[in-house]
C-alpha cells in the first residue's frame, strides 16, 4: 500500500463514512443465508431497511427482527421470484455457487437473468450483484503471482466465467440500474471503517493487487453494498473494490 497514493489519479478512493445514509428501503436479498448475506442482513436491519430474505432453507437464518421476513424460495423458478420482486425497492444478490472441477457454471446467468426479467415485469430498476475480481478472462492473466494465477484460471475459472456471462447479458439491458460489486478474496473479519479503492474498468484493483493486499472482509463487502444503494454514480457499473487503511 506504500505506493497507493501514486495511483490515486487512476482510482477513486471512497470514504464511506462521508456517504449519505439514505432512506429506508424494501430490500429483497438473495443468498441471505451465506456468510456475506448474513452480514448484509444484520447491517441492513441496523439501518432500518425492511428486508425479505429468499433462501432454500429458512432454518439457516437465525436472525430475528420485526423488519425481517424470511421466505423459502427457489430462485431458479421465476414464478416464485416474481411476487417478491413486485414488492421491493431494490434487489441485492450475494448468492454463490460451487461446481465440480472444470465444470461449467451457468447458475449466475440463470438466477440473475431471472432477477432481470422479474424486475422488467415489475417496473423495478435497482439491483446489486456480488461477483468477484477477475471475472473477465483477460484480467486473470494479470494476477500478481503464479500461484494466484493458477488458482484463478484452473480452480475457479469456470465460476468466474459463469459470472462474466451474466455480466455481459445484464449489460445489454436498458431497464436496470445495476451494479456488479467485485471484491477480492473474502475473509471473515469484523466490519471496519476502511475506505475503498474502486476500479470500474479492469475487473480488479491492479495496483493494490500488486502490493499483495487482495483480501476483503465479508462484513465490509456488505457495508459497501449498502452504501451505494442510492448512489447514481454506481449505476450500470462493474466495480472492483478493495479496502485500504484511512
Amino acid at each position: 500500500l506504500l505506493q497507493l497514493k501514486t495511483f490515486q489519479h487512476y482510482f477513486k478512493q471512497i470514504n464511506l463514512s462521508q456517504c449519505m445514509s439514505g432512506s429506508a428501503m424494501r430490500l429483497l436479498v438473495l443468498g441471505a443465508s451465506g456468510q456475506t448475506g448474513q452480514h448484509l442482513l444484520a447491517q441492513a436491519l441496523e439501518k432500518d431497511h425492511h428486508v425479505t430474505a429468499l433462501v432454500r432453507t429458512p432454518s439457516k437464518i437465525t436472525q430475528t427482527h420485526e423488519n425481517l421476513k424470511v421466505v423459502q424460495c427457489d430462485v431458479f423458478d421465476r414464478s416464485q421470484l416474481q411476487p417478491h420482486v413486485n414488492e421491493c425497492d431494490a434487489v441485492i444478490s450475494t448468492i454463490g455457487f460451487s461446481v465440480q472441477f472444470r465444470e461449467p457454471c451457468p447458475h449466475f446467468l440463470t438466477v440473475e437473468g431471472n432477477v432481470s426479467e422479474c424486475m422488467r415485469e415489475a417496473g423495478k430498476r435497482r439491483c446489486i450483484f456480488m461477483h468477484s475480481w477477475y471475472t473477465d478472462a483477460a484480467s486473470r492473466e494479470k494476477c500478481g503471482s503464479f500461484m494466484v494465477r493458477l488458482f484463478v484460471k484452473y480452480f475457479i475459472g469456470q465460476v468466474l466465467e459463469g459470472m462474466r456471462q451474466s455480466e455481459i447479458e445484464i449489460e445489454k439491458t436498458d431497464h436496470l440500474d445495476y451494479t456488479f460489486v467485485l471484491p477480492g478474496g473474502l475473509t471473515n473479519g469484523p466490519v471496519t471503517d476502511k475506505s475503498f479503492v474502486t476500479n470500474d474498468t479492469d475487473f480488479y484493483v491492479s495496483q493494490v493487487d500488486r502490493s499483495g493486499a487482495t483480501r476483503t472482509d465479508r462484513a465490509d463487502v456488505a457495508r459497501y453494498i449498502l452504501s451505494i444503494l442510492e448512489d447514481e454514480g454506481s449505476y450500470r457499473k462493474i466495480r472492483a473494490i478493495c479496502p485500504v487503511e484511512n
